[in-house]
């Protein structure tokens, strides 16, 4: 008997033990969750989908074996190429599993690469596409605190539709710049404007109460129903004349970029603030091209990752800016209104910021390999010629100092900033037969001509002079031989320039031959001496 009471308190005392013990593991455990955000304490806050609380607490564990016969199922459509059914499950399957971030970006993944491919319009394809993007968004939701969600977002944007690897990449860019530059009213939007106006249906009263100018007018067109206003507002494109002619310009103001930040987060998922610390923290960024985005949502991974580091996404930041930096502009042909001319030029802006992360990776030795020290390297070169070509020479001058200093390179320790810019193109020169360098030669000069059609008068007299120094080494080097002469400069500018007035917009055409014109007219004059004097000569040999 003695015993049985010896063991029950034994075990009584045990179990205190044990209680009292867990209530400093848990203590710790709280600590440890927070600190590594392995609860999503934003989506919590905000509340999850009606649905995924339903299905949370009617179903419980079963909502993973309905998951599995969904998946099942989703597998078997796709064979069957009933892909419009595949959208329903796939959401199902985010709902019921929103934890499952591996299913999400498979799905994700799934319809912006295979389904995709597998249409040939290429308006069908986006549409794929577009939807992946939208389910990576609606993982990302539910999965704040998940990296791989965010670097798969990201890398459609980045591979899918920053790439050139399919051959509807241009109608996807194009695609997208239109539906992005309906939603910001013009190419560049007031980021500040933006995140300055209220955010919320509730902050947006407070701005303006019953009392307030902007919500009699509102009353008065509406009765405040903003949802309604909302819908006409994202199929206008606009506030409707009939309420904007009753606000002020600063109530109508504050109005359009509320239900444009409304239209951004609901279409793209994207907030003005983080879109400014972006801006701030890698240059300024055109928002109407995929690595912006790609550069968006691994800048914001990082945020959500515990120290901040992440191989992967600091990887797709940098693949992006590098991106950004040899096509980062988006030039139109006409002011804020996208067509398939759209010409992609360098962004300098992201320089500074591509190069601070390369040095940071370089540091890092569990980042660092050798091929970085490659990559930055060329990198460095690269936007050398890029600022020297675009008349930004001191930049040149500090770069090319850095290039001497932290890198290998030997011909920037025995040569000038001119002369190592000119060799860069001396080696095409050299190496180049007449048929190649006539090409380089007229690669330079479409682009010098086809700046001056989209605006860009600056940019296009730093290619021309460009053009005639590579023009004139060349002449230099080979004037002693007849066969690989090349034609005057002047004629072949007036070649291009009249090949763009004759396949282009007139927008671009009219602006290419009011800046040429001289040339133009030098051209035809030439062409017409040329014809008189080969019929004289026909004539004399008839005679």
């Amino acid at each position: 008997m003695k015993n049985r009471y010896a063991l029950f308190f034994a075990l009584l005392a045990g179990t205190v033990l044990i209680l009292f013990a867990n209530v400093f593991v848990q203590d710790r455990m709280a600590v440890v969750v927070k600190e590594d955000k392995l609860v999503d304490e934003s989506f919590a806050a905000e509340g999850t989908p009606p649905i995924v609380a339903f299905s949370t607490m009617a179903l419980g564990g079963f909502r993973g074996l309905i998951a599995d016969v969904l998946w099942l199922r989703a597998g078997e459509l796709q064979q069957k190429g009933k892909y419009y059914e595949l959208v329903q499950l796939s959401d199902w399957i985010l709902k019921l599993q929103p934890k499952f971030s591996t299913a999400a970006s498979h799905m994700g993944w799934n319809m912006a690469y295979n389904i995709s491919v597998a249409c040939k319009r290429p308006e069908d394809r986006w549409r794929w596409v577009r939807r992946g993007i939208q389910l990576m968004q609606e993982a990302v939701a539910m999965n704040p605190n998940n990296p791989d969600v965010y670097h798969e977002l990201g890398w459609i944007y980045q591979h899918k539709l920053g790439n050139v690897l399919d051959d509807a990449q241009r109608y996807y860019k194009e695609t997208m710049a239109r539906e992005l530059i309906f939603v910001y009213g013009k190419h560049s939007p007031d980021w500040e404007a933006w995140a300055a106006a209220p955010a919320t249906e509730e902050a947006l009263r407070e701005r303006f109460p019953a009392d307030h100018p902007a919500w009699l007018a509102l009353m008065a067109y509406n009765q405040g129903d903003l949802a309604r206003l909302f819908g006409e507002f994202q199929l206008n494109g606009g506030l409707p004349k009939e309420l904007k002619d009753k606000l002020s310009d600063e109530d109508a103001s504050v109005l359009d970029c509320y239900f444009r930040r409304k239209w951004l987060k609901k279409d793209w998922s994207l907030e003005p603030e983080k879109i400014l610390a972006v801006n701030k923290a890698y240059g300024k960024l055109d928002w109407l091209l995929p690595e912006s985005f790609a550069i968006y949502w691994a800048h914001v991974g990082l945020e959500h990752t515990p120290g901040n580091e992440n191989l992967a996404l600091t990887r797709q930041i940098l693949q992006s800016l590098v991106a950004t930096f040899n096509y980062g502009r988006m030039l139109l042909p006409k002011d804020n209104e996208v067509s398939d001319f759209f010409l992609l030029v360098p962004n300098t802006d992201v320089i500074d910021a591509t190069r601070a992360l390369y040095k940071k990776i370089l540091k890092e030795s569990k980042y660092s390999t050798a091929i970085f020290e490659s990559l930055y390297e060329n990198f460095l070169i690269d936007s050398i010629v890029t600022l020297y070509i675009y008349s930004q020479k001191e930049e040149a001058a500090k770069l090319f100092q850095e290039l001497r200093t932290e890198t290998k390179n030997g011909n920037s320790r025995i040569m000038t900033l001119d002369q190592f810019v000119l060799n860069e193109w001396e080696d095409d020169i050299t190496s180049s037969d007449f048929k190649q360098i006539a090409n380089e030669l007229e690669g330079i000069l479409f682009t010098s001509c086809l700046l001056i059609g989209y605006g860009d008068r600056e940019a296009a007299a730093d290619h021309l002079a460009l053009a005639l120094r590579v023009y004139d080494s060349y002449a230099r080097k080979h004037a002693d031989i007849d066969r690989v002469t090349l034609p005057p400069f002047s004629e072949m500018k007036a070649r291009t320039a009249r090949a763009i007035i004759e396949n282009y917009p007139p927008e671009i055409a009219n602006r290419v031959r009011a800046e040429l014109e001289e040339d133009l007219k030098k051209q035809e004059q030439q062409a017409a001496e040329k014809a008189a004097a080969s019929g004289a000569g026909q004539e004399a040999a008839g005679s």
